[in-house]
Order: structure tokens, then sequence, then C-alpha cells
């Protein structure tokens, strides 16, 4: 018999630990889940591995990308294994064997090994970063102190469920601007590329008089045909650089206040970010995380400088004895409604059911902004392309004309 060490999870929602003997981890998994012990970890007695070393042979490192809508579909099967009584060690070598792509598996390996070397669930998760965003951790993290572990693994599948409808409606709203976009830098790159320089040496013979519009894409596209590889990389390099610019938190905060200013756009993008963090508000408190910590990941995960300004604000009147709904309606930056439900939720007791409603009511909302947002933006796509090509074509004909009427 070997002897294994296990932290749990009573059928009381306590968590346990002890020592329990088997011929194998396998066959004490087994009569653990018998006693109804949800297992966060198992290992030898005398083969605990460090938090700071390899477990089971594999360290963490950074993985290939998983989508949200993949990681919600695992954290659902354990959710399901969980409620039914298999063991979670046994749930993860299920799961890992019927993975749709090697990156699940790799990444669910890493969390297996480092479970059973030892490790709680919450630090595991750690161990696949490209997969469990910090959400996730946090809501295991209370689990493994006394909370129902198939109830957190499930509210963490329905928050990365809706994160993913949420990004792959605005995904779909934008598809077609993008398209047009890409067909007018396509069009433009042509006509300046190809199309002008073969007026030039007409232009030329003709002595005509040249607008300053029409030299500019003469040189852009005489440079172009002359250095390929150079405009390639200048091209590269803008596009590169506009990249890294746009990660500097204050370029970030300047764009976001300039963008929050346009009409129609900046509600979207604001209500976009409000949503974000209410979503993850909403998750964390139905796992039991405390309020002031489940503020403080939705202002991570906001994405937006004045929203996660303003969570952080009201986190910190909070810790000072505010409710939530006073310190968010103080700060201006959240719409009234959604105050008014919070303090709705606050007196009733229901503020997990609350915010989960008023997610539910806003995403609806973006939708609607999303899809009205689209409508304007086609038409006006159509004619700011069509004014293009059109100037372009008047800067070949225009010198033409003009020839022609001094010849006359």
């Amino acid at each position: 018999m070997i002897s294994y060490q296990y932290k749990g999870i009573a059928p009381d929602g306590q968590r346990v630990e002890g020592t329990i003997a088997a011929p194998s981890i396998e066959e004490a998994e087994r009569r653990l889940s018998i006693q109804d012990v949800a297992i966060l970890s198992i290992y030898k007695a005398s083969g605990r591995a460090s938090k700071n070393t390899e477990v089971g042979g594999a360290s963490k490192r950074k993985g290939k990308k998983v989508s949200a809508q993949d990681s919600a579909v695992v954290l659902r099967n354990l959710a399901v294994m969980a409620e039914a009584g298999v063991p979670f060690v046994e749930g993860l070598e299920a799961v890992i064997t019927s993975s749709r792509t090697p990156a699940i598996a790799e990444s669910l390996q890493l969390v297996k090994d480092a479970v059973v070397g030892g490790q709680g669930l919450a630090q595991a998760l750690k161990m696949a970063d490209n997969m469990f965003p910090e959400i996730i951790v946090d809501m295991i993290r209370v689990a493994e102190a006394g909370g129902r572990l198939d109830q957190a693994l499930g509210n963490g599948a329905t928050y990365l469920e809706r994160a993913a409808e949420l990004r792959k409606k605005i995904m779909a709203a934008m598809m077609y601007p993008m398209v047009m976009l890409f067909v007018s830098i396509f069009t433009i790159g042509i006509l300046v590329i190809f199309v002008m320089p073969k007026f030039a040496q007409t232009f030329s013979q003709m002595k005509a008089q040249l607008p300053i519009t029409t030299k500019l894409m003469l040189d852009a596209g005489g440079f172009v045909r002359s250095s390929p590889i150079l405009s390639a990389a200048i091209f590269l390099g803008v596009i590169f650089g506009s990249i890294t610019l746009f990660k500097i938190p204050l370029v970030q905060a300047l764009v976001q206040a300039l963008a929050t200013r346009l009409p129609i756009v900046g509600d979207l993008i604001k209500r976009l970010a409000v949503t974000r963090a209410l979503q993850s508000i909403a998750t964390l408190s139905s796992s039991n995380v405390p309020l002031l910590l489940a503020i403080e990941t939705g202002a991570k995960v906001a994405g937006h400088y004045q929203v996660s300004t303003a969570l952080m604000t009201a986190r910190n009147e909070i810790e000072r004895g505010k409710s939530m709904s006073e310190a968010m309606d103080e700060t201006k930056v959240f719409p009234k409604q959604i105050t008014q439900m919070i303090a709705v939720g606050e007196r009733t007791g229901r503020l997990p059911q609350l915010l989960n409603s008023v997610c539910a009511s806003m995403e609806i909302e973006v939708d609607g902004k999303l899809k009205a947002l689209v409508s304007i933006i086609e038409p006006l796509m159509i004619v700011t392309m069509g004014v293009i090509v059109g100037s372009i074509t008047m800067s070949i004909i225009g010198p033409i004309y003009s020839v022609v009427e001094n010849i006359k």
C-alpha cells in the first residue's frame, strides 16, 4: 500500500485534508469519491513537489492561446463531472483524451501534473494561463477555501461563454466594414502604384501643369515601383509601430478619451467596457468571491481607462463604508439604471442575480447599438470609397483636360 496525502472539499462544503492508503493513485481517488470528497490535490505522502519546482516533469510555459469558447467547454465538462462525483484528476484525464486541439491537451496535462504533484487547483490552473484567465483562478481559489467546486467551474464556463459570444457579435458586426476598408486600400494601391505611373510620361510630354495631389500620387507610385522592398518595410514598420504605440497606457487613455467623444461610437465603446466589467463582477460574486476583489478584477478586464478608474475609485469608497450603488453612482460613469438595479440587489441580498440581469440587458442593448452602427458605417464607407477613387480619377483626368483646353 502507498500513502497519499490529499486536499478536497467535503459534501458540507468544508475543506478537508488527510492521508489515505491505496495501491495506486486511481484507487485512492476512487475511495475518496465514495466518501463524496471533491479532490483538489492528491500526491504521494513522500513525494510532494515544491511550488517553485517542476511538477510531474512539466514546468509552466507559454503555450498557444486557447479560445474562450474552447476553455468554456472544458470548464463545463469538468463542472458536470465534479457534480457527478467524478474525481478531479480522473475528470481531467477524460477531458484531455477528448481534447479538440493539441494546445488544449498540453495545457490540461500541465494542470493535471501540478495537481498530482501536490499543488492546489487554483495554483495548478495558473500553469495554463494561455487557457484560464485570472478571473477563473480567483473563482477556483475561493471554491478551494470552502465553496462548491462544481458551481465555481460552471460559473467560470458561463462567464467565458458570454465573453466569447460578445466578442463574436462584435467581430460579426465589424466584418463588413473591415472588408470594405481592405477593398478601398487595395483599390487605391492599384490606382496609385500601377495606373498613375502610366500617365507620368504622357503628362511630361504634354508639359501639363499638374495639381499638387497628382504630383504626390505620382511620386508615391514611382517610389513604390522603384523600391518595393523598402516600401514594404516602411508599411510594415508603420503597422507594427502603431500597434506598439497603442499598447502604451497613456496613448490608450488619450485614444479612448477621443473615441468616447465620438457620437454613437463613443457610447458603444464605453458600454462594451461596462458590460465586460459587470460580467466579471457578477460571475465572481456568484462564486462567493469577496466584492472588493471582484471589483478589482472587473477593473482589470474592462479594457477602458475611464471605466477602470471609476471602478477602482468605487472600490476604495466601498472599503471606506459606502454601498456599491452609492460609490458607483458618484463616479458619474455608469448609467443610472445600473446603479439603481445594484441598489435593489443590495437591499434584497440578491446582488449577484441582479448583476447578471443587468449584464443580460446590457448585452442586448450593445447588440442593438452594434447593428445600428454598422447600418451607418456601410453607406459611409461606400461614399468615402467613391470620393477617394473619384479624386484619384480626377487627378488623372484633370491635367489631360487642361492640356486639351490649351490646344484648342
